[in-house]
This record gives C-alpha cells, structure tokens and sequence, in this order.
C-alpha cells in the first residue's frame, strides 16, 4: 500500500481508534450554505446506500478528464452524457446553493456486474481528488456482497476497504478491524437508580457544598502551587546536589582517597602475582589463562585508549569474545592502577535480570572475590553489593530509576549499555536521557556495546562516536534446514503428527489445526516457497514431508524425535531448544518428562529458562551435568543474546520467537508467534494519548500533579494511580497486593491435565465477579498460612505459584516505602486500611486505575457479550473467575490486559456498576440532551434523568478537586469527610437497574432551525372525552408529519411498579415508574412531547425533519 501521511497529534479528548489515523476536518460552512429541504453532506465522509450512489464534483464545474486517471477518454465522455441525461432533482442533498450541479451518473443496483464496479471507480476517483473527503461509506446489501471486487479495486487504487457486518468502507488510511460509529448494536446505557438514593445522596452533596463554601480559604495555601504542579520532580535543577566541601575538609578528603586508592591497587597486584605463580589457587591460574584467550583481551589498550580518549564509544563484538564480562574488569583495573580505585564508579545494564546476575557473579569469580565486594548487581526485589562496591552490574530499569533521583549520576565515572542492539523501549528511553546527561558532566565516559555490526546507527545518534569492532571465536558450526534434518533422520512428517497434542487438549487442538482449516497468511507465503523451491536432490519421503509441513505448528513431536536420535547417536555434549514462550516450554517439558529415555533423570538432566523463573532456578542451566548425563535446556531467545552456555553443542531452533507487538490501529498488544528476522523493528505506542487520558498530562503535555506522583512509583502508570487512591481513600492494604499481582507472572497456576481442578480452587476466592479481589483473598489466605508454615503446602493445594506468592510479598513491602517516601501514608497503617474491607470502594479504586480498559456486559438468554471500543466482541480467559458465570449483575467490566492471540481475550477483570465507572472512569462530556452523557470520545453513551446527570456530573467535579487537593497538600485529612460519604452511599446501593439499549438516535441540531413553540401543558393523567392526553398528542402529531404511530413496552419492576417505554422512528425514551400499565404509558408519552418539544434540552433539538412536523402539529393545535 501506499505510504499515508502521519496523523495529526490531538488533544486531551480520548480519540476512538477510528479516528487516530485520519485528518480532523472541519467544514463550518457547509451548514449554513445548505437548504433546509437538503440536509448537508458531511465533508469528512461520502454516503452512499441503496438510493444514494451519486457524488457531486467537489469543486465545482466541468470536471478535467485528465483528473480522473482510472478512466478512459471514452469512459470520460460517457459519464459526462449520462450526467446531462440524469433527472437533477432525484439528488438534491448533493449540492450546495449556487453550485453547477455537476454528478457523476447514477448506477441501477441491478446493473450489470461492469458498470457497477465502473461506478465504484468513479467513486473512488472522485474520493482520492477531494481533498477533504477521507472515505466512502455504503450500507446497499449488492455493496456487501460484491466487497471481494470493491476491495481488490481498492487496493489497486492505492485505497484502504473494509467490511464491517452490513456497512463497507473504503478510506485513503489504513482502518481499525472496528469501528464502534458504524456498529449499529453497540450498548448505550440507560442508567437508574433505586427510588430514594438520589435524594440521599444531594444531602449529602449539599452538605459538603455548603461547608465547602465555609472553608474555602482552606484550599488555598498548598505545598506546591497549580502553576508549578505540571513540572517532573526528575527535572528540578540541583534538587539532589550536595553542597561544595569547605576547603580544608576537602583537602584532608583527598588524602583519605589518595590513601584508599593505594590500597586497593596494592591488593590487585598481589593478587595478579599470586595467581599467575599459581599460589593462590589452581583455578584462579585456569581462569586467568582463559581471560587471556578471549578475543577482547587481545583488544584491551585500543579500547582503553579509546574510552579514554571519547566521552563516548561504541563496541561492537560478535557473541564468545567476552565484551560483557571483560570491558567492564579493563576499566576497573585501569582506574585501580591509576590510584583513582576509589573514585571509579562503573554502571553496566543488562537487559535482562539473569544476565544481570549471572555476569557479576563470573567477574567477581574472575576477580577472585566473593560478589557483594567490589563487584555487585541489583535487580528489582534482589541485589548484593556494599559500601566498596565500585562495579555494579544492573537492569536498565533500575538505572532509569536511580537517574530519576539522581539526574546528573553523581559519583558515577563509568555508564556501560549493554546488548544494545535489541531496541528495547527502556534501552531506547536510557539513552535519550543519556545523551542529554552528556554535556552536563563531560567527565563522564559512556561506552554502548553490541553483539551486531549495526553500529554506525547508534554512532551517528551521538554524533559521530567512535566504533570498535572486536572479532570472536570461529567455531565449526554446521547448520542442518528441515528438509536436512528429514533426509538425514528419515522422520515421516504427517498431518497429524504436526498437531501439537499434550495434556487434554488432544481433540480441541486437532480441530483447531488440522489442515482443513482455513491458511493463513504465513501458510500461503511458506507454500509459495516450498513450490519455487528445488527438492529433487532429496528422497520422496522427505519431498512428501515437506509438501504437507505445517508452518504454524512448533512441532512437538519433531523436537522429541530429534532429542532422542541425539541422545542415543551424537557425541556428549548439552542440547538447547529455542522455543517461543513460557507456554510452550511448559508443555513441552511436560512432554518430555513423560518420555521413558528423556524423562529419566539419570540420562537427561531437562531444565527451563525463562525470563520469569526465580534467580536460582535460571542458574541451573550454568551448571555441568554428571558424567553419563546429558543436559537439554529449553529456552527462548533469552539464551541468544543474553547469557551463554558454555557446555551447548547442539541447538535445535523452531524459527520462531513469540514477540510482544503492538496493533496501533485496535489498540491492542499481540503476543503471536513470528519469523525470526535478522532485523527486528517494534512499534512506539502513542503514549502521550494514554497519559492525558488517565490525567498524568495535561493538554500541553505537561506532567499534572497525579503526574508527578506517578513518576516516583515505578510501576505501569495505571498501577500507579491504583496505589495512589488507595492512599488516598484509606483502603491501601488490598491495592497493593492487587498492584503487586499484577505486576508478577499470575500466581494462579493452570497444569493443563489439571485445568478444571485449578479453575475451581480459583473459583474458591471469588465471591463478587472480580479476579484481583480474588487475588487479596488468595494472598491473604496464603499469609495466615505461612504464619503456620505451611505456605507451600496451602499453594500446592490452591494451584498457586510460591514464587510468585513470595514476589508479591516483597513487591508489596517496596510499594508501601515507596508511598512512604512520597508522603501519601505515614509509618503506621492503621489509618491507611480503614476502608480495606469496602469491596464497593475497592471496585471504585480498581475502575480508577483500569481505565481506559472498560468492556460492556450484554446479557442474551443464556449467556453474555462483551464488547471494547477498539475490538468489538472480546472473550474472556478460561482461567478468569467471570468466564465460569452465565450471567454477571454488573453491566461493565475493567480489565488490566487483552491481548490478541487467534481472538482478543481479556485478563484479570472485575465488575463494575454504572455509579463506579461515571464517577471513577474518564472524563464526563455532556451530550447533545440533557441527560445524555459520554465518555471515551462518545463511544460509551449513558441516559438518565437530567437530575441524575446533574448529580453524578457534580459529584465527579468535587471528586476530582478532592483528590487534587489532597495530592497538592497530603496531610490533609479525609476521615468523616461528606463527599465521601456520598460517593460511598451511591456506588454501594446502585443495583444496576439500568439496561442497554441499541442505536438510539440522539437529538441532532438541523443545519436549519425551524421557530416551534411548545404547547404550554402536555398531560401526563386520563384526559376527558377530547383525547388531549399526552398519548393521544404524541400519535396526533407523528402521524400528521407522515409517520408511524408509536408503540409501546411495558415492564414490572420489583417494587411492583410499572415503566414504559415509547418507540418511533428509530427512538426510543422511556417514561417514569408508574402504579399501572396505562399511565405508564401516558408518562413514556408525556418524555417524549418533551423531548421533541424542547421541554428538557438547553434549546430545540429535533431528527430529520421533526421542525417540520412540530410546526404542522402547533398550526393543527391553533387551528
């Protein structure tokens, strides 16, 4: 496709996923230059249905033949007669007053099959001229099922197209797989509350309003003021200097280090002496002469003199030639020899935590010290190092970390960036911050290292810095493809030995991958392949293999075959197995352990490594098996660049690595399988929109106060914002052990020949349709277990993960000093737990941090639908303890992840009322009624009375002044507080009454106002013989404007009350609750003359024609 401009940056408004890509246009006046029988065109969008598949010239006048390329001369002049031909007045909405009613030829839907797609490319020809226009939009059904031509005419136009249920669409950009403003069953909410609680509630308000206006003067004085609260406390210039030593402090500080520094090279060079004459130990010797052997020794006084001679150096070396373990001791042992030991201050980031680990633990073992000396590391939750800890091995992560505290790295000689080349967003995000540390401390050396030759990037960014290339070891390698591997094994591929069978999915997955599914796109490209492919120098078997190989399998029992046929034939040596994903890993594990050869522990030693696995378990993979025992390790991509094995002698590669991407079109994360490439590119998320949607920037882009304290937890922001308010509303215990969960791999384990059994202990801690409370209840029953210490045996029994148990714990502790530090609580958590045990208030604070992540609850005769804004229909996880229920009493749910794998499946959701998510959700607009309310840029619509929308408009102002006051002045207290208490009163006894609706029409402005005077008294009781009662108006005046008479729908509430509800022309209203049917039905009646009539609007709001149809009803009335 053709490249598309970038689209525009929007403002604080959240922009719905259709809209992200397209140009905003605006046409002020193409209202005001319509007639009122002609309704305006929209000038962003071109209609067309059944009855309308005309456009006019945009500009005006004769069109050029030459504008319209896809059509022929001949072509042209056809077009050109069938416009002169055509009856004007069959399109008056396609012109302006004044224009030259140039059109392009109307096309009969029962046409034939050339010129209807002739038409469409007069469509399309004219779309791609205007420069307004960005998309066609038709609803005609021949449109629908003709759109395989309309979209490959599309495409061949440089065109995007889309099909989405009844409506297709072609656009100059590319579109979403949905769009919410074409959905014609997208849930709007009709909100209603229990009789008595809105008034309750106003007392209360009024209450807090009234003693608001009494202390005022209370607000006023703050610790930092408005003006200054949008500015980082990352960025405050010389907040954590410390001041200049007096002279004579300094001088006699001088000769402390001058002394020290003497010291430590003294204890180098006795130490390099005795290993070299092998006094100290054999092994140090051996390790020493294995330093010597490694390629970057050979390069050490070039890269010595060029770390010296540059502030900045770039270090490139093929994978072996000890750059990660050796630069970092070069410059350490320099620095010591040079009497500056005690000033030198080395920072080396890995990427990964067991590569963090794993490399301190080799240099101090090189060093002959014990780590925790001069060498240490820290990752998150774990760490060795002391006071003459002069090299310190760390995640990137906590490097961003301490420069947030520290922004000019004082004390800090050396910074080192590792495995560069991986392109990850913290390593991307440290060197932005690095390069503008630069200039302020020139002293500083920062040195980039790379396992790839794409160096000269990372070299122009910091303006030309010098590059070092170090060669590595040439190993013997020999590479074997599949179709190698089939001919040298003589392995029969099948197409049902390719279905990756374990545990009790045999049948589900057989279904899902057997080959009569559909191909999928990798599917016909490998295909293609294999048929441009030359097999004729393999066997038939092999060629046979090869013509039904499945690409989207992993292939399972290939792996197990080919483990086997190594153990058995091959010399001794270490086998590593890339796979894609701690899922896969698993599985196949499981698999393997159920072997009788390679599930035998005196012959396999089978390890995984994974990213998520506890430090000690990772560092088995290290270790040397016993002699007769081969060691086979699955891993994925972490064992590639990461760390190395040294005792690998054969690897078997899948060729896949499950990455994490990002659907910046559905705004959703995808962790799917793929390709491995040589060169890996992610998608940048727009994060500035997501901030300012969760109030951490403003509309200039400027951190807010919330913004600020989210910058001092390091956390996802929206976890961050959980914390926050749990602080806040004193319910802070629960918050953090849900931020914490959250924050680790999910404690809930699920063995797949076990899954039901771990779905029921799951459903155990569930009581109220929310998985993170379900988490509190795990933990907490896990706690009062380990007291007893019996807190393995409590996971083995609940299928929970002890890992993950404990990391949560440590997690939670780290949290709370962190809020601490902040000053959002004090040392004591009594006060901060008050409100724990408020499920109402813990749903609130979860919506609050969730949000934007809001999906819907349409409940059908058995079960439910979910729908989001950016995907439509959504799922739920099987291991969710919402996926087990047929009916939730909640209308809406909060998620904290989706994720796309075949379908967009949910994670770890909890219900919520209509109260919760209109005072915690996002922003509040006001629609186009009274009454009418939005969020999320109109794709959540909620009605209500106007005294209803008041309230909650009004609570969520003086909510959101709270919650900014108290984070300007966190000293303030909040207990017995009135607003409080009515937020509490109102999501603690809304019973969710509400329902949703389908496609109902607002009340739309007409581009032509017509004068309509509401009759002074519309009745809501039994009128007398003259039928002026408000159902008998109501007909009278629809049928005298040409349409149907309204009907009617009744419903019994539970107070034993009825309500109606009223439908005409496609909308709907609904009337007050009443002691019968009948006068139920008069109220639904009464709403709607008012409605129409402008009783209850901030002016006179109609559809279509309806000024029009009030006038002939005020003349009728009159007369």
């Amino acid at each position: 496709m053709k490249d598309r401009p970038p689209p525009p940056s929007y403002g604080a408004v959240y922009v719905p996923p259709h809209q992200r890509l397209r140009s905003v246009i605006t046409s002020a006046s193409s209202s005001s230059n319509t007639s009122s029988s002609a309704p305006a065109v929209d000038s962003k969008t071109v209609t067309t249905n059944s009855n309308s598949s005309s456009f006019s010239n945009p500009r005006g006048g004769s069109p050029n033949p030459s504008s319209y390329p896809y059509l022929t001369h001949q072509q042209f002049q056809q077009q050109q007669q069938q416009k002169r031909n055509s009856q004007l007045d069959s399109y008056p909405y396609l012109f302006e007053v004044g224009s030259d009613r140039d059109m392009e030829p109307s096309y009969d839907p029962g046409a034939s099959t050339c010129d209807y797609i002739e038409g469409w490319k007069w469509k399309m020809t004219t779309l791609l001229r205007s420069k307004e226009k960005q998309e066609l939009v038709s609803r005609d059904k021949k449109d629908r099922l003709d759109f395989e031509q309309i979209a490959a005419l599309a495409s061949k136009m440089g065109l995007y197209s889309h099909l989405y249920v009844k409506v297709v669409v072609v656009s100059k950009v590319p579109l979403p797989n949905y769009r919410f403003d074409l959905d014609e069953r997208r849930p709007q909410r009709e909100v209603i509350l229990p009789l008595g609680l809105q008034k309750r509630v106003d007392s209360y308000l009024g209450d807090y309003l009234s003693q608001k206006s009494r202390n005022m003067d209370s607000f006023q004085d703050n610790g930092f003021s408005r003006s200054n609260s949008s500015c980082s406390v990352a960025t405050d210039e010389g907040l954590f200097e410390q001041p200049e030593p007096l002279p004579q402090s300094k001088a006699a500080m001088e000769k402390v280090i001058w002394r020290r520094s003497m010291q430590m090279r003294s204890q180098q060079q006795a130490w390099q002496v005795l290993t070299i004459l092998a006094l100290e130990s054999p092994e140090g010797r051996k390790m020493l002469e294995f330093r010597r052997s490694l390629p970057a020794y050979k390069e050490k006084n070039a890269l010595l003199m060029a770390i010296s001679n540059n502030q900045v150096v770039i270090i490139s070396g093929e994978t072996g030639c000890g750059k990660t373990t050796q630069i970092p001791q070069f410059i350490l042992e320099s620095e010591i020899e040079s009497v500056r030991g005690v000033l030198c201050s080395i920072i080396c980031t890995q990427p990964r935590r067991i590569s963090a680990m794993s490399v301190s633990e080799r240099v101090a073992v090189e060093r002959g010290e014990k780590l925790g000396e001069t060498v240490g590391y820290k990752v998150r939750l774990e760490g060795m190092k002391g006071r003459d800890t002069h090299l310190l091995f760390c995640t990137t992560g906590i490097l961003l970390r301490r420069l947030l505290a520290d922004r000019n790295l004082k004390g800090v000689t050396y910074v080192i960036v590792d495995e560069i080349h991986e392109r990850g967003m913290n390593e991307d995000f440290l060197l932005i911050i690095l390069k503008d540390l630069l200039p302020r401390r020139p002293e500083l050396r920062l040195i980039l290292m790379s396992a790839t030759l794409d160096a000269e990037l990372f070299s122009s960014y910091f303006g030309g810095a010098p590059m070092v290339h170090i060669p590595g070891f040439t190993y013997p390698v020999h590479t074997h493809f599949l179709e190698n591997v089939l001919e040298m094994t003589g392995y029969q591929l099948t197409p049902y030995n390719q279905i990756d069978d374990y545990g009790q999915e045999k049948t589900w997955k057989m279904n899902k991958q057997a080959p009569r599914k559909r191909k999928s796109q990798l599917t016909s490209a490998v295909e293609d392949a294999l048929r441009a492919a030359d097999f004729k120098n393999f066997g038939p078997e092999t060629q046979e293999s090869l013509s039904c190989w499945n690409p989207d399998s992993i292939g399972f029992n290939l792996i197990e075959y080919l483990l086997c046929n190594i153990c058995e034939k091959e010399t001794p040596g270490a086998v590593l197995v890339f796979m894609t994903g701690w899922d896969d890993i698993s599985s196949l594990k499981d698999k393997l352990q159920a072997h009788p050869m390679l599930g035998d522990t005196s012959r396999v030693l089978l390890l995984a490594c994974h990213g998520s696995m506890a430090s000690a378990e990772q560092k088995l993979i290290f270790d040397e098996p016993e002699d007769g025992v081969r060691k086979i390790v699955l891993a994925t991509n972490i064992a590639e660049t990461s760390i190395t094995i040294n005792d690998v002698v054969f690897v078997i590669d899948c060729g896949k690595a499950k990455e994490s991407s990002y659907d910046a079109l559905n705004n959703t994360p995808c962790l799917l399988p793929s390709w491995i490439s040589k060169v890996s590119a992610q998608q940048v998320q727009n994060a500035i929109e997501y901030l300012k949607v969760i109030g951490a920037l403003d509309e200039d882009e400027n951190l807010t106060v919330l913004g600020r304290y989210l910058t001092m937890l390091p956390m996802e922001p929206k976890l961050g914002k959980m914390l926050i308010l749990g602080a806040i509303f004193n319910c802070l215990d629960p918050l953090l052990t849900v931020v914490a969960g959250l924050s680790v791999r999910d404690p809930f384990l699920t063995p797949m020949d076990k899954k039901d059994l771990a779905e029921a202990a799951k459903a155990q801690f569930s009581r109220d349709y929310s998985d993170h409370l379900a988490l509190v209840r795990a933990y907490e029953g896990w706690k009062d277990a380990e007291r007893d210490l019996a807190g393995y045996e409590y996971c083995w029994k609940n299928f929970l993960s002890a890992q993950s148990m404990k990391a949560i714990d440590a997690l939670r502790r780290e949290f709370y000093s962190l809020l601490r530090d902040a000053d959002l609580v004090d040392s004591t958590t009594t006060t901060c737990d008050s409100w724990s045990y408020d499920v109402h208030l813990l749903r609130a604070v979860i919506c609050y941090g969730l949000y934007p992540g809001i999906c819907s609850v349409v409940h059908n005769e058995k079960s439910f639908s979910l729908k989001t804004m950016e995907d439509g229909q959504v799922l739920l996880y099987s291991n969710s303890v919402n996926a087990r229920d047929s009916k939730i009493p909640y209308p809406w749910l909060v998620f904290n992840e989706k994720i796309k794998v075949n379908s967009v499946f949910l994670r770890d959701s909890t219900a919520v009322s209509d109260s919760v998510l209109l005072l915690f959700g996002g922003s509040i607009l006001r629609g186009d009624t009274d009454g009418h309310l939005k969020m999320l840029g109109g794709y959540l619509e909620f009605f209500m009375k106007p005294a209803t929308a008041e309230m909650y408009q009004s609570l969520r102002k003086e909510l959101e002044e709270l919650i900014q006051n108290k984070l300007l002045n966190p000293r303030m207290v909040l207990s017995h507080h009135e607003l409080l208490s009515a937020v509490r009163l109102l999501i603690s006894e809304d019973q969710c009454d509400g329902r949703f609706v389908f496609n109902r029409q607002v009340l739309q402005q007409p581009s032509v106002t017509a004068i309509a005077t509401r009759p002074a008294v519309v009745s809501r009781i039994e009128s007398g013989p003259g039928g002026d009662n408000s159902k008998s108006q109501l007909q009278t005046l629809l049928t005298r404007a040409g349409y149907a008479a309204p009907t009617y729908k009744t419903k019994q509430l539970n107070n034993n009350q009825f309500r109606a509800t009223v439908e005409f022309k496609g909308m709907q209203i609904m009337g007050r609750p009443c002691n019968n049917k009948k006068q139920a039905e008069k109220d639904a009646a009464a709403e709607a003359l008012e409605c129409l009539m402008g009783g209850t609007h901030r002016g006179h709001d109609y559809v279509e024609n309806m000024s029009m149809m009030l006038k002939k009803s005020k003349k009728d009335h009159n007369g």
